[in-house]
C-alpha cells in the first residue's frame, strides 16, 4: 500500500533537489560571468592607470621580489614606444603587441592569456593575465555563491520532512480513531483540523456511518418485529395440530385441518411479506428506466384478478392515460400488487375497486378506490407503519403490506396517500409520480 506521506516527501525533496541544482547552476554561471567581467575591468583601469611606464620599475621589482608561483599569479603589464624598447613586469616574457584598442585572447608558450591593449598616438600599453589564473579566480568566486545553495538543499529535505508530517497529522488522528474502534463502534471520525481537501471524505464517511447505523438499527427493529409477529402465527399452528389428536369424528377433523391450512396460508402470507420488505431494505438503488404506466398497472390488476372474482369484487381500470415515466417496473408491480390486495381484502363481497391513471402535466397519478369501510380519521398516519392493523384482526393482513409500500415509494421518489371518500364508504389510495 502506497503511503501519502511518503509520496509526498519524496516528490517534494525531489523537485526542491531539481530547483536547487538549477538554482545552484544559473549563480555558478552568473557569478562565474560577473568575476570575469570584474576581472576585465580591473584590467582595463590598470592599463589606463600606466603612464609613460612610471609604474612599471616598480612593478617589475615587485615582480622579482616574489616566487614562481606567485609570479604566475601577477598581471604582465607592458609598454611599447616610439624610440624605446619595450618595458614589461616580466623582461623574460614578452607576449605579442596588439595594434587596435581592446580585449584579445592569445596563447603563448601552450597557455592562453586574455589581454587588453590601449593604443596612444605615442605609446602603447598592454595587460595580460593567464587564461588559468583567470579561470581559478572565476571559479572561486561562483563556487563561494553556490555553497549556500547547496547546504541548504539538505536542510530543505529536513523541513519538507517535518512540514508533511505536521499537515497530515490530523489524517493520522483520523487513522488511529478508525484502526482502533470495533465493529460495533460508529461513532463519527474527528474532522477537526483536517486538511480543506479531505474534510469532504471525512464528511461522506461519518455520514455513511450514520447511514449504517440507521440501517442496523433498522434491521434490530425489523427483527424484533418480525419475530414478534410470527410468535402468534405460529403458536396457533402449533395448537391446532395438537387439536387434531383431540378429533372424535371426521366432521370435526376436516374443521380443525381447514383451519390449520388457513393458519398456515396466514404464516405463509406473513413470511412472504417479511421476506419482500428485507430485499427492498437491503437494496441500494434501482434500475430505472422508461416505463409504460398504464401497462404495469394492467399487469398488476391482471394477476389479481381471480382473487378479486372469487370474492365477488367487480375488480377493473376506469381510466386509463398514456404516461411514461422513469421508474423501476419491478418495484411499482410490487407496490401496486400490495394497494390493489389490501383493497380487496378489505372490501366486502359483492364491492367495487376502481383504478385509474391520469396525466397531469409533469405528473401522473394512479388511484385506487374501493367501497370497503375505510379507515378512521385518527389512524391514517400510522397506516404505513409496520405491522400496525387498523381493523384488528377480523381481516387476515400482516400489516406489512403498506410498510412495504410506503418504502417502495420513498426509493421511486413517489408519494403515496390514503383518504377515505367523501361520496361514500370506502378508500382511495393514491400514488403520484413524476412523467417522462
Amino acid at each position: 500500500m502506497n503511503s501519502l506521506k511518503r509520496q509526498l516527501i519524496i516528490l517534494l525533496v525531489g523537485l526542491l533537489s531539481i530547483v536547487g541544482m538549477l538554482a545552484g547552476s544559473i549563480s555558478y554561471m552568473l557569478a562565474k560571468n560577473d568575476a570575469g567581467e570584474l576581472l576585465d575591468h580591473q584590467m582595463r583601469e590598470v592599463a589606463r592607470s600606466i603612464d609613460e611606464g612610471s609604474q612599471l620599475p616598480a612593478m617589475q621589482a615587485r615582480f622579482f621580489s616574489e616566487t614562481e608561483e606567485e609570479r604566475e599569479s601577477d598581471f604582465v603589464i607592458q609598454s611599447w614606444y616610439e624610440s624605446e624598447p619595450v618595458k614589461s613586469t616580466r623582461p623574460d616574457f614578452i607576449l605579442p603587441r596588439k595594434s587596435q584598442t581592446g580585449f584579445s585572447d592569445l596563447t603563448m608558450h601552450g597557455k592562453k592569456w586574455r589581454t587588453y591593449t590601449i593604443v596612444y598616438p605615442d605609446r602603447t600599453v598592454q595587460v595580460s593575465l593567464s587564461g588559468e589564473v583567470r579561470r581559478e579566480i572565476a571559479t572561486a568566486a561562483a563556487l563561494r555563491s553556490v555553497l549556500p545553495i547547496a547546504g541548504l538543499i539538505p536542510l530543505s529535505w529536513i523541513l519538507v520532512a517535518v512540514v508533511v508530517g505536521r499537515i497530515l497529522k490530523p489524517l493520522d488522528a483520523v487513522t488511529a480513531a478508525a484502526t482502533q474502534r470495533d465493529a460495533s463502534s460508529l461513532d463519527p471520525l474527528p474532522a477537526e483540523n483536517v486538511p480543506q481537501e479531505i474534510a469532504p471524505l471525512i464528511a461522506e464517511m461519518n455520514a455513511l456511518l450514520l447511514r449504517l447505523g440507521d440501517a442496523l438499527e433498522s434491521q434490530r427493529q425489523f427483527v424484533s418485529n418480525a419475530a414478534h409477529e410470527l410468535r402468534t402465527p405460529l403458536a396457533a399452528l402449533q395448537l391446532q395440530i395438537e387439536n387434531l389428536s383431540l378429533c372424535q369424528s371426521r366432521e370435526d377433523m376436516n374443521a380443525r385441518i381447514g383451519e390449520l391450512k388457513a393458519g398456515v396460508h396466514r404464516a405463509s402470507h406473513l413470511v412472504n411479506q417479511l421476506l419482500r420488505m428485507a430485499r427492498f431494505e437491503a437494496e441500494n438503488a434501482s434500475a430505472r428506466h422508461n416505463a409504460d404506466l398504464g401497462q404495469i398497472v394492467k399487469t398488476c390488476i391482471g394477476s389479481l384478478i381471480p382473487l378479486a372474482e372469487k370474492k365477488g369484487i367487480d375488480l377493473g381500470m376506469v381510466r386509463d392515460e398514456a404516461v411514461v415515466i422513469q421508474a423501476n417496473s419491478d418495484a411499482l408491480r410490487i407496490l401496486f400488487d400490495n394497494l390493489i390486495d389490501n383493497a380487496i381484502r378489505y372490501t366486502p363481497s359483492g364491492g367495487r375497486i376502481d383504478v385509474s391513471v391520469i396525466s397531469a402535466g409533469k405528473k401522473a397519478y394512479v388511484e385506487i378506490a374501493d367501497n370497503g369501510p375505510g379507515i378512521p380519521e385518527h389512524l391514517l398516519p400510522r397506516v404505513f407503519d409496520r405491522f400496525f392493523r387498523a381493523s384488528g384482526q377480523v381481516i387476515e393482513g400482516s400489516g406489512i403490506g403498506l410498510a412495504i409500500v410506503k418504502a417502495i415509494a420513498d426509493r421511486e421518489s413517489a408519494e403515496v396517500t390514503l383518504s377515505n371518500r367523501t361520496d361514500g364508504a370506502g378508500l382511495i389510495a393514491k400514488v403520484a409520480l413524476s412523467a417522462s
